[in-house]
């Protein structure tokens, strides 16, 4: 009897026990089950306020857009229309002028900051060997941006890495910034490392554009994206200012007409001054078929550049869509007797793979600037001009291709 009564305390020990287990078992599912749901609550409640954070930063971005865009646009002339001689000529083409021997400024100051870092260089071992080889990086990144999604990520990053390593080793020496930007700043001393390597990294921007995109004009979009990035990055700014202009001020030494300027394409001075190179320094020019390849490729880089998207980053566009509206209408307004070849591939290249943004930013002004670009001013071109040709066909193109009818 008295084992009988053992094991009946016993199975009612076991039993008390496993309920206890069992009250405890669910005590812990429901503890975990409103952990769960709360979790699920906040990361609801997070994603609300980060879609109303995007929204706002989005509407913020496109009415900044908005503003970039120029209240009163240049006047499209019609057709054989006279302005040569005009006073708002004169007066358009002083302006243009003096902004352009201001970058030359610019681009003649990154040559001499090349000499300068050349022989610090020879006094500081530890700064030639890293200055070759950040010089390499730069130019092998560069020479590896590929069109496809996710396919810069590596190049991009390298790029980054490089100039914040300059950055962090070499704060010294330094040069005046206001001697970088085309408009006048209150100056202070950037590292001039890192400037020179900027100007390295633009130096290899062009030279891809004008070796790729002259051949495959898309490609210039990733080497655009990627370069307008850098620029924009806010550990590359300087007091909160771009150093862009380092990049413009090569477009302004090897593509001109980008900028309004014109010239003869019979003369030594008028090909200068529309950028027509040269086989070497003081030597033959290079042949038009090379010439124009070079006009294309960076016609379609500095669309790349211009018309980038900034809506939706956190970055501040450093070279806002207006400046490619400028390109266009400085080009059209070019007076009638010295439109030249070089206009018309320059344009071609510049309106072909970029009507989509264009229309982005621009909306209907952007259609009747289209419409005047393909079908009136080729009829401003030289006599028996092929490029006029091909500009007019692009707008079957559009049609054809791009069901974009002007």
């Amino acid at each position: 009897q008295r084992a009988a009564t053992q094991r009946a305390e016993r199975a009612a020990t076991q039993e008390r026990e496993a309920e206890e287990a069992r009250i405890k078992a669910e005590k812990v599912r429901q503890d975990a089950q409103r952990a769960k749901a709360k979790r699920e609550e906040e990361e609801k409640e997070a994603a609300a306020r980060k879609k109303v954070e995007e929204e706002r930063r989005i509407k913020e971005a496109a009415t900044a857009a908005a503003r970039s865009v120029p209240k009163t646009q240049p006047t499209l002339p019609t057709a054989g229309q006279a302005i040569a001689n005009s006073p708002q000529r004169t007066q358009l083409d002083s302006e243009r002028e003096k902004e352009h021997q201001r970058y030359l400024e610019i681009h003649k100051t990154l040559k001499q900051l090349r000499e300068f870092m050349g022989q610090q260089s020879k006094q500081n071992a530890k700064l030639k060997t890293k200055m070759g080889d950040m010089r390499r990086e730069l130019r092998k990144s560069v020479g590896q941006l590929r069109e496809g999604r996710g396919a810069n990520i590596k190049q991009n990053k390298a790029i980054g890495d490089t100039l914040g390593e300059a950055l962090a080793l070499f704060p010294e020496p330094k040069i005046s910034l206001a001697t970088l930007v085309a408009q006048p700043i209150q100056d202070v001393q950037v590292p001039a490392l890192f400037v020179y390597l900027l100007n390295h990294f633009a130096k290899a921007v062009i030279a891809q554009f004008i070796k790729e995109a002259a051949v495959s004009p898309t490609i210039a979009d990733p080497i655009g994206t990627a370069t307008v990035n850098v620029f924009a990055k806010k550990e590359h700014l300087v007091n909160g200012i771009s150093l862009i202009d380092i990049l413009i001020a090569k477009f302004h030494r090897v593509c001109p007409p980008l900028f309004g300027i014109y010239g003869s394409e019979r003369t030594d001075q008028g090909r200068e001054r529309l950028g027509w190179w040269r086989e070497f320094p003081g030597g033959p020019f290079v042949s038009t078929q090379m010439h124009q390849d070079r006009m294309t490729g960076l016609g379609a880089g500095y669309a790349a550049i211009s018309l980038r998207n900034f809506e939706t980053s956190r970055m501040t566009n450093s070279y806002p869509p207006y400046h490619y509206w400028r390109a266009l209408a400085g080009t059209l307004n070019v007076p009638a007797g010295q439109v030249t070849d070089t206009h018309l591939v320059l344009l071609r290249a510049l309106l072909s793979n970029s009507e989509a943004r264009f229309f982005h930013f621009y909306g209907e002004s952007a259609k009747q600037l289209m419409q005047f670009a393909v079908n009136e001013y080729p009829k401003r071109a030289p006599k028996d001009s092929v490029a006029a040709t091909l500009l007019s066909n692009l707008g079957n193109t559009w049609r054809k291709d791009k069901k974009l009818y002007l």
